[in-house]
């Protein structure tokens, strides 16, 4: 008599339940994938508003990523990618901070730029040389300083900690303490000095949408909430119970916790993203645009439409505009103070710019301090599961290696 296949659940419909469940379908699993909204993708969103695209939070894929560069197909997301480097508010103007062996057109600007000295040059390119070397394995392995601590080893200046790396890093940590870890500092700088950060042409929802289209027919089922999980069982909010080998929590963080019975995380990292429709261009370029002075609340803004194109109708631009925290802020607040930077950046132009949509993510990133990172388990406990970007790093990386270990482990575990 031949055995059944193994039968398994998945709670959450994220980048990491995708690649758990596209893997364990690969290898002959029955996999249900769970997922309390309409659609997939968990944190990766994308609405279609008024001819425009609009990401749920700034978003960019790394071309560098590895494991995630081996599980999509790059060439049918049609990537447009932004400039090596990015244009800095400092001192009262903008300057231009680039890469020079990328971009050597401008490196007489970055060489001339106020955002450091020239020895803090000289030092960003030795940094860059160690951290090629990087194994991805070796993050979040052993004692690691935060980033702030590490920047300051390598002998950067205060000038250029608080004019380039505190407003970028601190823009993809959401953390401008800078107390992420040192080890995950250093594989983004690898990425972004050996790739480029890129926008698909369908938004950022076209990542995980592309993932679930590999799934089987009947794999997914939309509007299931779960109320609670036990050993074989998974009970649904509207009463109904399912049965499975094995059940693989793939939620984000706070929700896992919660299913798993464990103690409640770090407060995690939030972010307001504010969208902007312009009819006119205050700069040209595929630039990225940091605030490199102590002014709240922006940290970041770029118009995405001229990284991608097809983010905006023709004939308009669309800005995106990024404040980290009080994700809870009165949304009328908010807007009100990002225009009034707008109007000090760009001048009166900048109030007539259409605001489109206010996006307030409040779990928008796992904390990523030394003392809480560090490669989860995907077991829980016997045929209990679990995946996410906080078990490796918080990135689309992170999320794809998250789920490809979670289904070996369960795959090793039946076998």
């Amino acid at each position: 008599m031949q055995q059944s296949s193994p039968t398994v659940i998945v709670i959450g419909a994220g980048i990491s339940g995708l690649v758990t469940a596209r893997h364990l379908c690969a290898h002959g699993y029955e996999v249900t994938v769970l997922e309390a909204e309409h659609r997939e993708g968990g944190r990766i969103q994308t609405d279609f508003v008024d001819g425009f695209l609009l990401d749920h939070g700034f978003q960019v894929y790394l071309t560098d990523y590895e494991a995630a560069g081996k599980e999509l197909d790059l060439p049918s997301l049609k990537l447009r990618r932004f400039r090596s480097g990015a244009m800095i508010y400092h001192r009262g103007s903008f300057t231009r901070f680039v890469d020079p062996w990328r971009d050597p057109l401008n490196a007489y600007a970055t060489a001339i730029s106020p955002v450091g000295t020239f020895l803090d040059k000289l030092r960003i390119d030795r940094l860059r040389r160690r951290v090629e070397k990087l194994n991805i394995e070796s993050v979040g392995i052993g004692v690691q300083p935060s980033a702030i601590e590490r920047l300051r080893q390598e002998g950067f200046s205060d000038r250029i900690i608080e004019g380039f790396f505190r407003p970028f890093f601190g823009g993809i940590f959401l953390d401008p303490t800078l107390a992420t870890s040192s080890g995950i500092m250093e594989f983004v700088f690898r990425c972004f000095a050996g790739g480029y950060g890129c926008l698909p042409q369908d938004g950022m929802r076209a990542i995980p949408k592309q993932i679930a289209s590999r799934l089987p027919r009947g794999t997914l089922r939309f509007r299931s909430v779960v109320g609670g999980i036990d050993s074989g069982s998974v009970q649904l909010a509207n009463g109904d119970c399912l049965t499975a080998d094995a059940i693989i929590v793939a939620t984000e963080q706070y929700a896992a916790a919660r299913l798993l019975g464990l103690a409640s995380p770090p407060k995690p990292r939030s972010t307001n993203c504010l969208y902007f429709d312009l009819s006119d261009l205050p700069f040209r370029g595929a630039w990225l645009v940091l605030n490199g002075e102590d002014q709240q609340p922006i940290r970041n803004l770029s118009i995405v439409s001229n990284v991608q194109p097809s983010y905006a109708p023709r004939n308009r631009h669309l800005m995106s505009v990024t404040t980290i925290g009080d994700a809870d802020e009165h949304p009328d607040r908010l807007l009100n103070t990002v225009r009034r930077q707008l109007i000090e950046w760009y001048g009166t132009r900048a109030s007539g710019w259409r605001h489109l949509r206010t996006y307030s993510i409040p779990h928008a990133l796992p904390d990523q301090s030394p003392a809480c990172i560090g490669k989860l388990s995907a077991t829980v406990a016997p045929g209990i599961f679990r995946c996410g970007d906080y078990c490796e790093m918080g990135s689309i990386e992170g999320a794809v290696r998250s789920g490809q270990r979670c289904a070996a482990e369960i795959i090793k575990a039946f076998s």
